[in-house]
């Protein structure tokens, strides 16, 4: 597109607040705008297919696709195919949301404020005061829905019985708490296809229950029709005919186990989950009407700054911890002037150094990096701000304005408190190292708190979607057919318990969502907030390859070292001697060096009670607890 720069034109949304600030380039020459669309728009307004948009050599064209709510070019309603061109700074609207069209690069560039610049400054004027920071555009992030991760774990449920219940007990049965944040993942299409293997599944073992009672009857009605030959010394009883009458009811068993193996690997896997074949608009909807609400409840508030924790780790769906540290430094010690004496000290407000930590952290200029201010608050003290909850019978809310955020008092026992929080995916969001950091003011010192986290490879079986060998339909059947053999006697013999459990398991989720709607509207105590991501129980127990922990290293290094940069000319910035920090930052560097080995060891994930895999207690819909196999079931 002629006059950009050679910068890709870009949408940035800019209402409802909870999707603000979102950004897409147009790298394609079609883009579909919509629910599932490339642009992915989570409001319920918004069709499947709301709009396209097309760049030729004259432009970005914009047309309705017979969206059922239109769509509004700078408050104009566009007629179904009747395209138009758009141009820099026009309004788009599908539904309720509102989105600005960029279509140049000038004075949009990501160019982050060079805070050593007012070291040049000040050799002409050492008392210039500093303008303010502006902060760099982010960086392109991809849509979460067609993530790589997304993809895995969505075969995960499909592989893993036992991981498909957590995702319906994380998501759908617990509808009053906040949702921990699953970097680079959607929660809602994984969800889905959770629901359709739970429901296949179902189907299952109720046929195969079905053909155990027929057997079981027909055993029952031979036991009856000879029991006066059982009292016989010397009973016989002909049994080739009941033999013969269960014969069918195995022979059906044997190509349901078959039809699920042959669904499940060749339809789900290969023909819709496989990379070549992935689009999550192909995700089943729920059949369930309140199934539906709360994963539309979940599209509509997708993870932003606000993250509502529970118990004691405030970092809940970061993964193991790797690093972290803290720096008491002094304030009050001027700049030495030149001729002699000291300046005085600029005052600054921790929003201001949050301004420049994000800016720069957004120049490091790695794809996917998402960088925010983000407020961390507890579970049992969220209701009581209606700022961040409106309404005590819904979960609190997920994105508050960055000055509700700033306003928060900080001092000793605060339960609410702020970050930067860095995250930067790698490996196709097999690695996710985020990092958070946070800056407090207490009389003349400025105290930085620093931790870090990596979320690993998800366990080796859940990857197993990208290595099955390709097979025709035909072949598939013969495969499944194969497998079926071997798996009958064990399906058969399980399906009364797994009915159970599953009978069981709803009944406890039902009494467990009726026990926290009691609380809630008696005014009780309530913890609303997120224990454990759904990533987090997928997780592996180790790096799994050499490279990615050396990349851990290195993102945690690089990113650290930046960010310490930018505090030191921050300071000197404002005329504060940082001779104190200097020392503290060769510290830290000194001591990197020496213990340079970030190895995750499978110690604890932030929110404290499970390990990686499921290997550990996942709390029941009852608020029970429930061993987990470290291996998928079934």
């Amino acid at each position: 597109m002629a006059g950009n720069g050679g910068r890709k034109p870009y949408l940035v949304v800019k209402a409802p607040g909870h999707l603000a600030g979102h950004r897409w380039e147009l790298t394609k020459d079609v883009h579909v705008v919509g629910r599932f669309g490339d642009i992915r728009l989570a409001s319920p307004d918004v069709s499947k297919r709301h709009a396209e948009l097309r760049l030729g050599s004259d432009g970005v064209w914009l047309n309705d696709l017979h969206s059922s709510n239109g769509v509004l070019h700078n408050g104009m309603r566009l007629a179904p195919d009747r395209p138009v061109r758009l141009a820099e700074g026009d309004l788009l609207q599908c539904g309720s949301v509102q989105l600005v069209f960029h279509g140049n690069g000038h004075g949009n560039g990501y160019g982050v404020t060079d805070l050593r610049d007012h070291r040049r400054r000040r050799a002409a004027d050492p008392d210039l005061p500093t303008g303010p920071v502006r902060h760099a555009d982010p960086p392109p992030v991809d849509d979460d829905a067609r993530s790589s991760s997304t993809r895995f774990l969505a075969a995960a449920t499909q592989l893993d019985p036992w991981f498909a219940d957590v995702v319906v007990q994380q998501v759908v049965n617990e509808p009053y708490r906040a949702l921990a944040p699953v970097f680079g993942a959607d929660l809602g299409v994984v969800t889905r296809w959770a629901l359709a293997a739970r429901r296949r599944r179902l189907a299952r073992d109720l046929v195969l229950l079905a053909l155990l009672l027929c057997v079981l009857a027909l055993i029952g009605f031979a036991i009856r029709a000879h029991i006066g030959e059982f009292q016989s010394d010397q009973p016989r009883i002909n049994w080739q005919p009941y033999a013969l009458g269960a014969l069918p009811a195995l022979l059906l068993g044997w190509p349901t186990v078959a039809v699920d193996i042959w669904v499940t690997e060749h339809l789900v896997l290969r023909r819709r989950l496989a990379a070549h074949h992935y689009q999550p608009a192909q995700a089943p909807d729920p059949l369930s009407s309140r199934v539906r609400e709360r994963l539309t409840a979940v599209a509509e508030r997708p993870a932003g700054n606000l993250i509502v924790c529970s118990h004691y780790y405030p970092f809940a769906g970061s993964g193991f911890q790797v690093d972290e540290w803290d720096m008491p430094i002094d304030i009050r010690k001027g700049t030495v002037r030149p001729e002699g004496g000291r300046r005085a000290p600029r005052p600054f407000s921790t929003g201001e150094l949050y301004d420049v930590l994000v800016a720069a952290a957004r120049g490091i200029g790695l794809n996917n990096l998402r960088v925010e201010e983000r407020l961390f608050v507890d579970g049992l003290n969220v209701a009581l701000d209606r700022r961040l909850m409106p309404t005590r019978d819904q979960p609190p809310l997920t994105r508050v304005d960055p000055h509700v955020m700033r306003a928060m008092p900080d001092g000793l026992g605060a339960t609410r408190r702020s970050y930067v929080s860095i995250e930067i995916p790698a490996w196709s969001g097999q690695l996710v190292v985020t990092m958070y950091l946070r800056a407090v003011q207490v009389h003349g010192t400025l105290y930085l708190e620093w931790s870090a986290y990596a979320l690993l490879p998800m366990l080796p079986q859940y990857y197993a979607v990208d290595r099955l060998p390709h097979r025709t339909a035909a072949g598939s059947a013969v495969r499944a057919g194969a497998q079926a053999l071997a798996r009958l006697l064990p399906a058969l013999l399980g399906a009364p318990r797994a009915l159970a459990r599953r009978a069981f398991s709803a009944r406890a989720a039902a009494a467990h969502r009726r026990r926290q709607r009691r609380l809630i509207r008696g005014g009780y105590q309530f913890d609303y907030g997120a224990q454990h991501s759904i990533r987090e129980f997928a997780c592996g127990l180790d790096e799994g390859t050499y490279f990615l922990g050396r990349d851990l290293s290195r993102a945690l290094a690089t990113t650290q070292q930046h960010l310490l940069n930018t505090v030191g000319d921050f300071l000197e910035a404002h005329g504060i001697d940082s001779e104190n920090f200097q020392r503290q930052q060769q510290n830290l560097v000194q001591n990197f060096t020496t213990n340079n080995d970030y190895s995750v060891k499978a110690k604890h994930i932030s929110g404290g009670a499970i390990a990686p895999g499921g290997r550990a207690n996942a709390s029941g819909a009852g608020g029970g607890q429930r061993a987990a196999s470290s291996a998928p079931r079934g």
